[in-house]
This record gives structure tokens, sequence and C-alpha cells, in this order.
């Protein structure tokens, strides 16, 4: 499953910025980074095609949705509700989006954009 953009939320998305803190087509990049000098200077990375879903650390076969940031591991969701039970509950814990990105190379990248329009 390929990451919605941010901005226009239909096309798919082709590009992190972290700088925004968003996921971007190719069209809202080019209209929110080409706007102005220093919005252009911001590091985006590649966003690559929707790899293998990671699995459970636990059970090892269901799809890992959960990570937990005290224990270092990806849950499903059978498995998060049995380990994070009474004290356990207060660990953070964040979803978990399943996109890869590229290889981060900000000249490589800069290149691949500026190709890209």
């Amino acid at each position: 499953m390929r990451t919605l953009c941010d901005a226009c939320e239909s096309a798919a998305a082709i590009v992190f910025c972290a700088a925004d803190e968003a996921a971007l087509c190719r069209s809202c990049d080019e209209k929110v980074h080409m706007c102005n000098k220093l919005a252009s200077r911001h590091v985006r990375v590649g966003l690559a095609n929707p790899s293998d879903v990671p699995r459970c650390d636990i059970c090892e076969n269901a799809p890992a949705f959960f990570y937990c940031e005290v224990d270092g591991s990806s849950l499903c969701l059978p498995c998060d509700m049995t380990v994070h039970v009474g004290g356990k509950r207060s660990h953070g814990r964040y979803l978990l989006l399943r996109q890869r990105v590229e290889e981060i190379n900000p000249v490589f990248l800069k290149n691949q954009l500026c190709h890209l329009y």
C-alpha cells in the first residue's frame, strides 16, 4: 500500500520532507518546495515502492502494527495486548508506517528531483 500525499490526500507520495514532516506527491512537492529559496533547501528523501510488511517480533507470523520503544520490538495487535498489561501499559508505543525510504543521499536525491520536474 502506497502512502498518500499529506497535502492533496489523493496522489501517491514519492518523497518525505523531514522539515515539513510530510509525505508529498510530485505535484505538491513542486508547489511546496519550488515556491521559495528557503523551502527549496529542505532535504527530502525518496519513498521506495512498498516493501514487505514487517512481521511481529513475538509470534513472527502476523504483520506488525506497533513499535515499543522500551522493549525495542515490533508487535502485532494480539501480541501487543498480551505484552503490554499492568505496568507495561505506560511503555511508549508507536504505529508502524511500514514505508521504506530509499538510500539517503542528498546530492543524488537533489539530482533525482530535478529530473522529475
